[in-house]
């Protein structure tokens, strides 16, 4: 199954939330366009280069076909409606003022192309104060309140969070509008401001105790959200993620210090995890990471060594599920593919793998 199959998509869009939203609609089966400048995505060159692109490039750009325009000329403002002339979705991610600078405003959307679905992925959103100001992932995580919410000091989700996250709710506006035109027969322009993505993303948990509009906050809230629940062991570390009274106490029970668990229940609700790491941590110094995950898995207690990225795509369960996908990348060879995460009837999505497309002709 592709269910996406059929739907005609141009991404205009460089570096990551415009792209990655891409790449998750071909994923699941659309055909996507990348229109591109002569010079290329920016974001080909972020990185070790191979051939025409890193492999932070190859990793977002999966699936797709890229086209070179100038949309600085007329020329190319003339291709790129030429192709939106068959598509189904536009994406973009310039700041507010890019589209209108280049002749590609909302009326002449509307005029040409009445069933496109536009969506519009910004840092702050069509409009407002900031919105012609530049946004990049770092940036939209400090305005998130994220980064200083329950910690002494900042604290930086790592990977570009801001990025991907604004991504999935685009693939997912996406979705949405071409439901909503199944219905009316008409397409939508549609706007996504990342620090909107991110306030959704962070509201049920770090930003919820920010939430009750007639008390002050609640910012116990904000030290629960960012517990560490990471333990060093004899050879590196161990994640413990008990969630319920049986499983405190069945982790308290395999670790050897049962004996803590009245102190654990009987400690005020927010110190309570606090409390269960001191009693904890001293014994699983003793045993291995991988055995403690084995200990635990027998007592049905929610735990996993800690490990590295080539760890994980060599894992079982990652094999089991078939995660990756092997393709060949003409300069890189041999290629992992990361397929959509989800299952469709028993079925994972069934779209013919390839690798991120050279920067194509014009």
């Amino acid at each position: 199954m592709a269910p996406l199959s059929g739907l005609q998509v141009v991404e205009a869009a460089n570096f990551i939330a415009g792209p990655y939203a891409g790449m998750i609609l071909a994923d699941l089966g659309a055909q996507v366009t990348k229109v591109e400048a002569p010079r290329g995505d920016p974001y080909r060159r972020f990185g070790r280069m191979y051939g025409d692109s890193s492999l932070l490039f190859r990793a977002t750009n999966q699936n797709k076909e890229s086209v070179s325009l100038d949309l600085k000329t007329p020329q190319g403002i003339d291709a790129l409606f030429e192709l939106l002339r068959d598509a189904d979705v536009f994406i973009t991610n310039w700041r507010p003022s890019v589209a209108a600078g280049l002749g590609i405003t909302e009326a002449r959307i509307r005029s040409e192309h009445p069933t496109l679905i536009w969506v519009r992925v910004s840092g702050y959103g069509p409009s407002g104060p900031r919105s012609e100001l530049p946004a990049y992932d770092g940036i939209v995580q400090a305005r998130s309140g994220a980064v200083l919410s329950g910690v002494d000091k900042p604290l930086n989700t790592n990977n570009n969070v801001a990025d991907k996250v604004s991504a999935m709710f685009a693939a997912q506006t996406v979705t949405a509008a071409v439901i909503e035109r199944h219905r009316t027969g008409v397409g939508s322009i549609c706007d996504v401001a990342m620090v909107d993505a991110l306030a959704h993303f962070y509201g049920a948990d770090i930003s919820s105790g920010h939430r009750m509009a007639d008390h002050d906050p609640d910012l116990t809230v904000g030290t629960n959200a960012v517990n560490d629940t990471s333990f060093a062991t004899s050879d590196g570390f161990v994640t413990v993620s008990p969630v319920s009274g049986r499983q405190l106490r069945r982790a308290l029970e395999a670790a050897g210090c049962g004996d803590a668990f009245s102190a654990v229940m009987e400690a005020d609700r927010v110190d309570l995890f606090n409390t269960f790491a001191a009693a904890i941590a001293p014994a699983l110094r003793t045993r291995t990471a991988l055995e403690w995950e084995a200990i635990f898995a027998q007592a049905d207690v929610p735990a996993a060594a800690l490990r590295t990225f080539a760890d994980h795509i060599e894992d079982e369960q990652t094999l089991h599920n078939g995660t990756y996908q092997e393709v060949i990348d003409p300069e890189v060879g041999s290629w992992l593919n990361v397929r959509f995460p989800a299952w469709f009837d028993g079925e994972p999505v069934h779209v013919e793998q390839r690798a991120a497309p050279s920067l194509g002709p014009v």
